[in-house]
């Protein structure tokens, strides 16, 4: 990897913070004399090449078998929980496990000397960013020349049951000699056949310009949130930007949830039609509705190579033509879209979604007529019902006898034995901290059909039974250790809840009123506030997004602050003890 401050390097880095030739203040100096003891005599270690905020990255030179080397050190001037130490393991191993030419290898971990490290091979180079910042906009074969090692490898860490969950431009080593891009860092990969809970539903972790929709909401994520991170490195790489951008990353994190992609920077003339169909649909706000993996998404590209691909949505989405055969939607001016017609209401929103044409939650008024109805069936239709879970935690649904739980995101269809009057109870579960407390207030309600017939569908959002909810999601970005409550009602619930720099989590579903906010607490008793009616809050998941920054933190005036105790003369420890008034 090649940075303008730190010269060529090996392997990107946890971080955006690089290291120059010139030594790191502090102990730099004295952690590579350690890291020189703890490899032994055979290894020698040359420089420091960068610094991230996970770990360190040094060149090491291998005496006896003479080659280059690169060694990712944790950095020890930090404080890591298990969890993290864990992660980092994690990260060795799952690479380890990987033999593909565009990803490269580790060869081999060691904890020792109170250091946690691992050896990969030096390779010279430029990471895409770098290539992105020097030349702008890639021509659309170029781009794919790229892109399509790197899915390839990706499909193969899948295969492995490896999801990166960090795929970027920074992500993305051009080999100097080769031409050859590799896939690195896996330093946040998820272990799908790993110890469940080492990264718990809640934790976020990634990089917010290229995360997916529901890895920026703490939700467990899969082989499609890679495909999201591609589309995203696609349209970066075919624009000379990303589709997302803004102030912070709460800002950033927001508009991938829900703003529709722009279409009016991706629609120039040398990007064919077909190509801005693939990035679209990789692009899409909901897993269910991108290609279900690398592999898909190399035929794809493959069959528009080829002349064959088509603009049109994902095919669980899809429903018969009319008989003029397609409609066209406008988006911003620049582009038409043309696809198969899709019915009007929420299933052509939807449609519409999966392409990245509207955001999932925006409402999509229809005056185009329904298709015509079709001859009616010789005997009645059977009765289903369709129950989809919107919001942000599982739900348990009971209909007869029958008791089942649907997963956030996810939807069931039930089969309905009788055309009696249908009534289908349903509650959330709701979640609890690590001690077991309760987060939130119960959400629950019935689903009443007197008269079922056909295909039933029902949509469980934040706003069941008319009832507006939020679910607050606190981000801890202050580098302090913070307390977090919740304001509604005009009552003050204290979560019980403590988090840990740069932990994350979702405090429960709360009803929503004008008083309804969150209130952050640091050790010193400085205060952020955040209304949730200001900070916004999604009309169907009811998220509320919340990034705090030491900068929110501010401090009590004189007058508010508690008076220090009394300090106990007689005491051996000198009155550090409060003395009762």
């Amino acid at each position: 990897m090649h940075c303008p401050r730190c010269g060529p390097g090996s392997l990107a880095l946890l971080g955006d913070h690089h290291a120059g030739d010139a030594p790191l203040p502090g102990r730099e100096p004295d952690r590579a004399a350690e890291l020189a003891r703890a490899l032994g005599r055979q290894y020698r270690v040359i420089r420091l090449l960068g610094r991230g905020g996970f770990a360190e990255v040094y060149e090491v030179r291998d005496q006896d078998l003479q080659r280059r080397l690169a060694v990712k050190l944790l950095r020890t001037d930090l404080l890591w929980s298990p969890a993290t130490l864990a992660r980092f393991k994690q990260e060795a191993r799952a690479v380890a496990r990987l033999s593909h030419p565009n990803i490269l290898p580790i060869h081999f971990v060691r904890e020792t000397e109170g250091l946690l490290f691992y050896v990969m091979p030096f390779c010279e180079g430029r990471t895409l960013t770098d290539i992105l910042r020097a030349e702008g906009a890639l021509p659309p074969g170029r781009a794919l020349a790229l892109a399509e090692p790197i899915l390839q490898a990706l499909q193969h860490a899948h295969e492995h049951g490896l999801v990166h969950r960090d795929v970027k431009p920074d992500n993305i080593l051009i080999e100097s000699d080769s031409g050859r891009p590799l896939l690195v860092d896996f330093g946040i990969a998820k272990d799908l056949a790993g110890a469940a809970g080492q990264t718990q539903t809640g934790y976020i972790v990634g990089t917010p310009l290229y995360m997916s929709p529901e890895q920026a909401l703490g939700q467990e994520v899969d082989a499609r949130a890679d495909i999201y991170g591609m589309g995203v490195v696609l349209y970066h790489m075919l624009t000379g930007s990303p589709p997302f951008e803004g102030a912070d990353s709460q800002e950033i994190v927001t508009r991938h949830v829900h703003q529709p992609v722009p279409l009016a920077t991706l629609s120039r003339d040398r990007v064919p039609p077909w190509l801005t169909a693939v990035v679209l649909r990789c692009l899409a706000k909901h897993p269910d509705d991108r290609y279900p993996g690398a592999q898909a998404v190399l035929e794809a590209l493959a069959d528009g190579k080829e002349g064959h691909g088509a603009l049109t949505p994902p095919a669980a989405t899809a429903q018969p033509a009319a008989r003029s055969g397609e409609a066209a939607w406008v988006e911003e001016g620049t582009i038409t879209a043309t696809m198969p017609r899709v019915g009007g209401g929420p299933r052509r929103r939807h449609a519409l979604a999966a392409l990245g044409l509207v955001a999932a939650g925006a409402l999509w008024a229809s005056s185009r007529p329904r298709l015509p109805a079709g001859p009616e069936p010789a005997e009645p239709a059977p009765v289903s019902l369709t129950v989809a879970n919107r919001l942000m935690e599982p739900i348990a649904v009971t209909l007869d006898d029958t008791g089942l739980t649907v997963g956030p995101g996810d939807s069931v269809r039930l089969p309905v034995r009788s055309r009696a009057p249908l009534e289908v109870q349903w509650a959330m579960v709701q979640p609890t901290t690590a001690s077991g407390a309760v987060l939130g207030r119960p959400v629950e309600g019935t689903f009443q059909h007197d008269d079922p017939k056909g295909e039933l569908r029902e949509v469980v959002t934040a706003g069941a039974g008319g009832v507006p909810r939020f679910l607050p999601v606190v981000v801890n970005a202050t580098g302090r250790r913070v307390a977090v409550a919740v304001i509604q009602g005009g009552d003050t619930v204290d979560c019980r809840c403590r988090l840990q720099p740069g932990d994350s989590i979702g405090l429960g579903y709360w009803p929503l009123d004008r008083t309804s906010a969150v209130r952050v607490t640091d050790a010193g008793h400085a205060v952020a506030r955040y209304n949730a009616m200001l900070t916004g809050v999604d009309s169907i998941t009811g998220v509320m997004l919340v990034r705090v920054s030491r900068r929110a933190l501010v401090s009590p005036l004189p007058s508010e602050r508690k008076p220090p105790a009394r300090r106990d003369p007689r005491s051996p420890l000198q009155g550090f003890l409060p003395v009762p008034r």
